[in-house]
Order: structure tokens, then sequence, then C-alpha cells
């Protein structure tokens, strides 16, 4: 499918528009996912250098569903703005319309669709499992980490309490030590000027504490063992990390083709709706964006968000009520596609003027 000259503005103007949407909108998504994993860093249940890598791989996951939404406004925004200028009544005075007016939308929904089924189907479900590992991983080093800055943390229930008021940024690193011990020999305190992690080869991980006391002995007795060490090294042991994870949405989507269970089935619909959404939205979205010469832009644009509202919905039902067993599987969402498509044809035919020849 080749374009002209006109039909290479229009792509270039509303791939412009998508671009600014999807990015706008991402920023939003990724700001709120900030704050939340920034509050649980700044509470010690998340590592703090896990941040960055947990946030932008569930930007990834958003990608999946602000697809659809940003074309659908990409295209309401590009269209609108000409159909105001009176770039379109310039067009269609020339004999431009009709179909040399979709062909260029058709194109881009051609290729959203296929990035919006990569994001469905491959990278998001990846990004996803990666992002619940890294999660799960650090959450679980965090209630075997014996440090948190400027708090004191029991260990070993109970049995053990270490203070520190200084940990770096990468959790290796640590500032002045104290900690308190009990054993079969009795209660032992112990101080220290610093220490930090190191990690074997083998991945085994060593507390080593430098310049500090150990006073050893039965409180109240007086008879304290006292020791001074410029080095003292400890083996960590950690019970070993197994990743499990139950979650749909980051299962591969050859497992949910794979499995007969209808939750499976609901998530694997999902996925599809996503790259089907594109060129439905798109579709609406042309004959939406018409406004009169004196008639606001903004308004067509509330009408769109509604319509995206009611199809999402629609179809977040839809997949509950196949993870449910309600729907025949066979059915599966085609039947909300079915009206989205129904609703585009009934707007192209009024604009076009079908209905009345």
């Amino acid at each position: 499918m080749r374009l002209g000259i006109l039909g290479r503005y229009l792509l270039r103007e509303a791939a412009g528009a998508l671009v600014a949407v999807t990015l706008v909108l991402l920023a939003i998504m990724i700001s709120a996912q900030f704050a939340r994993y920034l509050a649980q860093a700044a509470g010690g249940t998340l590592p703090k250098n896990l941040l960055l890598s947990v946030v932008a791989l569930t930007s990834l996951q958003y990608l999946m569903i602000l697809i659809p939404f940003s074309a659908l406004m990409a295209v309401m925004l590009t269209l609108g703005r000409l159909y105001k200028d009176q770039e379109i009544a310039a067009m269609n005075g020339c004999g431009v319309g009709g179909g040399r007016l979709y062909r260029p939308f058709l194109m881009l929904a051609l290729g959203m669709a296929l990035l919006a089924g990569a994001f469905s189907f491959q990278i998001g479900p990846w990004a996803g499992r990666q992002a619940d590992f890294l999660l799960k991983d650090g959450r679980w080093l965090v209630q075997f980490n014996p440090f948190e800055a400027g708090r004191f943390k029991e260990v070993g229930d109970g049995r053990a309490m270490f203070y520190t008021d200084r940990v770096d940024d990468d959790g290796n690193q640590l500032g002045m030590v104290f900690g308190e011990l009990q054993d079969e020999d009795g209660t032992s305190a112990l101080t220290a000027r610093s220490g930090r992690y190191t990690q074997d080869a083998d991945g085994s991980r060593h507390l080593i504490l430098e310049d500090g006391w150990r006073f050893q002995g039965e409180p109240g007795k007086g008879e304290y063992d006292i020791t001074h060490y410029k080095t003292l090294t400890s083996r960590i042991q950690l019970p070993e990390f197994v990743y499990k994870s139950e979650a749909r949405k980051v299962r591969p989507t050859l497992e949910l083709l794979a499995s007969s269970d209808p939750a499976d089935r609901a998530e694997w619909h999902w996925r599809l709706a996503s790259p089907i959404s594109v060129f439905l939205m798109i579709l609406i979205a042309v004959p939406l964006s018409h406004i009169a010469p004196r008639q606001g832009r903004y308004g067509k644009l509330v009408i769109g968000i509604v319509v995206y509202l009611l199809y999402s919905n629609l179809l977040t039902f839809g997949q509950t009520y196949l993870a449910k067993g309600k729907l025949p599987e066979a059915l599966g969402l085609w039947w909300i596609h079915a009206l989205a498509g129904a609703l585009a044809l009934a707007l192209i035919a009024k604009r076009e003027g079908w209905l009345r020849r």
C-alpha cells in the first residue's frame, strides 16, 4: 500500500501525536508505580538498588494497555486539528476523501497492532516475570538481612539483634555496627567501626566486620571475655530461594494456549484483544473525529474516551466471566470486538453517506 505526499503527511502527524500521547500516559503510570515502590524501599521491604529495574520492567507491561488508547487519542487529536484548521476541507475540495483518508491510518493501525501484539504476547509477560522475580528475591533477601539503617532489627526468632547507622544504596557497605547474640554459650555483644558484605564465586555471602570489640558472658555475673578484632568474618547461611509465580498475567503465552483451564484461556483472549483493539479504535477514531467548522474539537475527544472506557470495561467483564467458565471459550471476547466493529462500520457509513444512497 503506497502513500502519496498527503498520505505520508497524515501518517507523520498521527505518528507524532501517538508517540507524544504514549509518553505522557506512560510517564503518569510510571510515576505512580515509582511512588509505590519508593514507599516500600523507604519502609525497608524492598532493596533500594532494585527500584529502577523494577519500575523499568513494569513500564513495559503498561504498553500493552496504553497502545490502543494512545492510538485512539492520537488519531482524534490529529484529525481534530486538521478539521479545525480547515485542512480536511481543503483536501476534500481537491477530491481527497473516503479511502484515501483512511489509508494512512490503516497503515498506522497495522504497525501499532504488530507492536501491541509483541508487547502483549511476548515482551509484557517476560517483563512481568522478571519484575516479579526481582521483587520476590529482593523481599526474600530483606527478610533475612540483619541490617537496616537507623533501626534495631531482630533476626533468628529474636535470638539476635543488630543495628547500623548507615547502609549504602547497594546494601553492601555498612556504617558503625552494634549487635547482640544469644546462643548456647551465653550472650555476646559486638561492635564494629564498619562492615561490608562480600559474595564468593559460588554465590555464598559473607559479612565482614572491621575494627571492633566482642563482649561475651552472662549478664549480672561480671565475668566477660573481651576481644578486640581487626576483622571478623561470618558466613551468612540463607535458605535456598526458589522462585515460583502463580500469576497468569506473567505466564508465557504458549503455556496459556496449551492449557484447557478457563482462566488460562481467558488470559489468552485478553492478550489477543490488545492488537485487535488498535485496529478497532483507529477505525472508530477516523469518522468520530469529524467536526463542523464552528464545533469544538475537544467534545469529540470526550466521546472517544467514553467509547474506549465502555469497550475496555466490557473486555474486563468478558475476561472475568470467561475465567469463571460462565461464557463459552469459543465465544471468547469476540462478541465485544464485534460490537466495537459494528460501531465503527455505523460511524463510517454515516460519515461517508452510505445510508443515504
